[in-house]
């Protein structure tokens, strides 16, 4: 059986400043690490939040969401690397991206999607601009190219 391994997430860029940031701190002082077995790998953080709305992109934080998925792909494909099971802790749900990407650039992966929304609006329908509304749709290339076709590799999912 493969090493778990957490990576901590905490981004609220595609939502709001509401908790969710605070979930792997949470998740690891009520004893995820022990009970899981796993060693903790690192803790990416996110850039500043903005809370204006990209007039490009119609999305919040588009340029933070996308620099912060490459640091996440990064960090989930070290893990990878080093043979292990990357377990991402995150805050909001375009941590998605991030994931996909590393596996983006490893082939094309498959994904079980499980949330309680469809997560598939498009960034001019969405009427707060949160991509963690629109994670699914970002995934499988509906949107703005900063966020559709990281490293040119998109879209991280066929539908």
């Amino acid at each position: 059986m493969q090493e778990l391994a957490i990576i901590e997430a905490p981004s609220v860029l595609g939502l709001r400043p509401s908790g969710v940031q605070d979930l792997p701190a949470a998740l690891l002082d009520a004893g995820l690490l022990t009970g899981l077995h796993a060693v903790r790998t690192g803790r990416i953080e996110p850039p500043a939040y903005d809370p204006t709305r990209d007039s490009d992109t119609g999305v919040l934080n588009p340029h933070g969401i996308a620099e912060y998925s490459v640091r996440l792909a990064d960090a989930v494909g070290d893990v990878l690397d080093d043979g292990r099971f990357p377990v991402v802790l995150g805050g909001d749900c375009t941590v998605l991206l991030g994931n996909l990407l590393a596996l983006r650039r490893r082939g094309r992966p498959g994904l079980l999607f499980l949330d309680g929304h469809t997560d598939f609006y498009q960034p001019s329908a969405e009427p707060n601009g949160e991509a963690a509304s629109m994670e699914l749709a970002l995934a499988t290339g509906r949107g703005p190219g900063l966020l559709t076709d990281p490293e040119g590799r998109g879209p991280l999912l066929r539908d």
